[in-house]
């Protein structure tokens, strides 16, 4: 279980660092930050596509496939919230184009920091309310574990 919780952790360092390089281009005038923007926001995308993968890989699928998803307080939200941040993403980097990023640079700092505090509020959430508990449930079973079928 630490193995898990360490790479989850550090996978969301990844996520947070990423998102903490945009948000520092944030602070300059658009001229200045443009070259840098393209490679942030490819850095943010490879970090997060990664870590959901893993995340599916090490949490979800087990527990999809022990029907114990419902068994779990708060699971489906937080299942269902990180499938519509993941569509939000893709529909932000759909709409904010490079030239749209340059035509509404304002526009874009504010909407992206927004975006970004829901997903960084998303990794804590899971980091400290989720994983944890998903976790026991995955390692014990939740039938004969007194801490968890109470």
């Amino acid at each position: 279980m630490q193995v898990t919780i360490n790479l989850l952790r550090a996978q969301h360092e990844d996520i947070a660092h990423a998102v903490g390089d945009l948000m520092r281009l944030f602070d300059m005038r658009y001229a200045a930050a443009a070259p840098m923007l393209g490679p942030a926001r490819t850095r943010i995308a490879q970090v997060i596509t990664k870590h959901l993968k893993t995340e599916d890989e090490l949490l979800l699928t087990p527990l999809r496939e022990r029907r114990l998803m419902a068994s779990i307080p708060g699971c489906e939200a937080i299942v269902v919230e990180t499938r519509e941040l993941r569509l939000t993403y893709s529909k932000h980097i759909g709409t904010w184009t490079a030239r749209a990023i340059e035509e509404r640079w304002n526009e874009y700092v504010g909407v992206t920091r927004a975006l970004n505090q829901r997903l960084m509020a998303l990794c804590d959430l899971k980091m400290t309310s989720f994983y944890p508990v998903v976790l026991r449930y995955i390692l014990f079973d939740p039938l004969t574990t007194p801490a968890l079928s109470a």
